[in-house]
């Protein structure tokens, strides 16, 4: 299995390309997720050729391999609203991940069904000319399961799938977002799953507790019927999701792609405190 960071949080806190390499080689990790608007150059739903130039030459000069590109427009309500801007968006970033020699484009399903019993028909309906274009491209998609939406269970992810059915869509397996689901992340959701997971990304959750746990860390509420309770994210290592069960379970299955950390915390000065935890974490496990 291979180590990643995702480049979400560092430029979240507005760091540029170089300075989110930067930090990922001081942490001796040698490939990185990019988020569309980590990417030089990619304004809007298009990238010019002279930003990707620019990103590539910062890849080389860091060597620095890009494991996945993330689309996230599903969580902006004007892309379902219109879909065909979502669908050039996402060939957009097709395109890109090609030229950068990401094998994954991640992507969510969000705005376009909200809620674990929505209809999922439009979604599939937008999706299906996106997953072709990345078959002719040989690019894998993977849709990342998020709490609130209809990916949120495995059943709901696996209604997707099997609706899409393509080799060229799979699963990005976030066990911690099936937690904040209500859903027994590992083994439940993973045994429902496992033929379909083509990434991982890796956090951890628990519940949040007032005066107890601080607030650099707490996410959002859990799915309904528990969305009085808010999320905690402690490092890797210490919450109620069974990582070290999951990431065994991976080994023994002969799953040899990413595990992508992607701490979730708001101060800066904390997050690079997870990182350093998370990655000796991972290393012990033999995730490098």
């Amino acid at each position: 299995m291979k180590l990643a960071i995702s480049g979400q949080q560092l430029g979240g806190f507005g760091k540029s390309l170089e300075e989110i390499l930067s930090v990922l080689k001081e942490l001796s990790v040698s490939w990185i997720e990019l988020w569309t608007f980590n990417i030089i150059g990619f304004k809007g739903i298009k990238c010019d050729n002279e930003g990707l130039r620019q990103t590539k030459k910062l890849l080389d000069e860091y060597d620095i391999g890009v494991a996945c590109v993330t689309n996230g427009g599903a969580f902006v309500k004007e892309m379902a609203e219109n879909p065909d801007r979502y669908i050039e968006f996402m060939k957009e970033t097709i395109r890109v991940a090609k030229e950068l020699g990401a094998r994954f484009v991640n992507c969510y399903v969000y705005y376009f069904a909200l809620g674990h019993d929505a209809d999922i028909k439009p979604f599939v309906k937008v999706m299906k000319p996106i997953v072709d274009y990345a078959e002719k491209m040989d690019v894998i998609i993977v849709l990342e399961n998020e709490a609130h939406d209809a990916s949120g269970t495995p059943e709901g992810m696996l209604r997707i799938l099997k609706a899409i059915n393509s080799d060229y869509f799979r699963t990005n397996f976030d066990a911690t977002n099936y937690y904040q689901a209500n859903v027994e992340p590992f083994p439940y959701a993973y045994e429902m799953l496992k033929d379909y997971i083509a990434y991982m990304h890796m956090k951890n959750g628990c519940k949040f507790i007032p005066g107890v746990h601080p607030d650099y860390a707490k996410g959002a509420p859990f799915a309904p019927p528990n969305d009085s309770q808010y999320i905690f994210y402690p490092p890797l290592p210490y919450g109620a999701v069974n990582i070290e069960g999951l990431i065994a379970r991976l080994k023994e299955d002969g799953y040899n792609g990413f595990c992508t950390l992607e701490p979730h915390v708001n101060t800066l000065d904390k997050l690079m405190e997870y990182y350093k935890i998370e990655v000796e974490y991972l290393r012990q496990k033999g995730i490098k």
